[in-house]
């Protein structure tokens, strides 16, 4: 007697290939210079360029200033901070690249990167390190695909107030302009998010294909005799009920 073969009736699918991709690459780093290379990344790449007054000035001649704008994005202080991050980005990246697209959701989360970065070389003495402002965008996106007229989704300010409520506990007691990193990220995931949200074209190609669609749907034989159908059905009911009564009333007992 043959054996039957055991098949699994589902298949892993690569549905965030963007976040995927980042929060992987955070913690290969991460793991690399956490365990093996001893912060040596971070102090070299991992941490974002500050005023001339700070701990890590930005210098225009030197590449490495330049890439720690955005590098700084993959670098972070603890295992919690790495965990809980992610799972923030593993959350909201899916929605959020099947609304907008891949290629918009990765150009963006560069935006907000490089937007808060600036900001930080330009304003902040102490560096940036992690993906708070990526953060704040996804959230800023997800909240945009709730939005409606006059209407503010309850969860998204929920979202917004523990998220930062989380930034402040985490840094709170520690060197000074923590708060305005916080504000810094805000920004720049505002700017990316905003950024996304105007320049879109599935979002826009979504928005005209369902109108269009509609306006096809409305004027096809298939819709007319779908309205007209129900008018007659419910007319034929009417008048059922109507013969009904009229027979019933006439009955003799």
């Amino acid at each position: 007697m043959a054996k039957k073969k055991f098949k699994l009736g589902f298949k892993v699918e690569l549905d965030s290939p963007v976040a995927i991709f980042f929060s992987a690459a955070c913690i290969v780093i991460f793991l690399l210079d956490y365990f093996i290379l001893k912060g040596k990344i971070s102090q070299a790449l991992t941490c974002s360029p500050t005023t001339s007054a700070g701990t890590l000035p930005f210098e225009a001649s030197n590449p490495l200033s330049y890439l720690r704008i955005i590098f700084y994005t993959f670098g972070f202080e603890n295992p919690a901070t790495l965990v809980i991050s992610l799972i923030f980005i593993m959350l909201l990246g899916p929605a959020t690249e099947a609304q907008y697209g891949s290629v918009i959701v990765g150009i963006m989360m560069g935006v907000s990167a490089i937007f808060s970065g600036v900001l930080n070389a330009c304003f902040c003495p102490s560096p940036l390190r992690g993906a708070s402002s990526i953060i704040f965008m996804l959230i800023f996106l997800n909240s945009f695909m709730s939005f409606t007229k006059k209407k503010i989704p309850l969860s998204f300010i929920f979202v917004i107030v523990l998220f930062v409520a989380k930034e402040i506990i985490e840094k709170w007691g520690s060197e000074n302009g923590e708060i305005l990193k916080i504000l810094i990220c805000i920004a720049g995931g505002l700017c990316g998010s905003l950024l996304a949200f105007l320049t879109s074209p599935k979002a826009r190609a979504e928005k005209k294909y369902n109108k269009a669609a509609n306006e096809i749907d409305s004027q096809s034989p298939r819709f007319l005799e779908k309205k007209f159908g129900r008018k007659k059905e419910k007319s034929k009911a009417q008048n059922d009920d109507e013969d009904d009564s009229t027979v019933i009333g006439t009955l003799k007992f």
